[in-house]
């Protein structure tokens, strides 16, 4: 079961990140510094939830984990965003 869990985040995660960022203005000189900044603020806000026993969470902790990262990319999109960046 575990690996399963772990399989199926595992596939979210790389379904994420399919895309690239540009910036509207045609200008990308500064996307990573841009991207690194995001980063470093959306991990500020949501860190990311450590299960109690580390080989395996509980599925109440899977629903924290999934809602952290959910979270953690929410507030990196709107930074992003709010950079003038598009997500394509």
């Amino acid at each position: 079961m575990k690996k399963f869990i772990y399989l199926i985040l595992l596939s979210l995660l790389a379904s994420c990140a399919t895309g690239t960022y540009s910036n509207r203005n045609g200008d990308n000189s500064n996307l990573s510094f841009d991207s690194g900044f995001c980063k470093s603020l959306a991990r500020s806000k949501h860190p990311g939830y450590i299960c109690k026993n580390p080989l395996m969470c509980t599925m109440e902790e899977v629903n924290i984990v999934l809602n952290d990262l959910t979270q953690y990319h929410a507030v990196y999109q709107n930074c992003m965003y709010s950079k003038n960046y598009d997500y394509q």
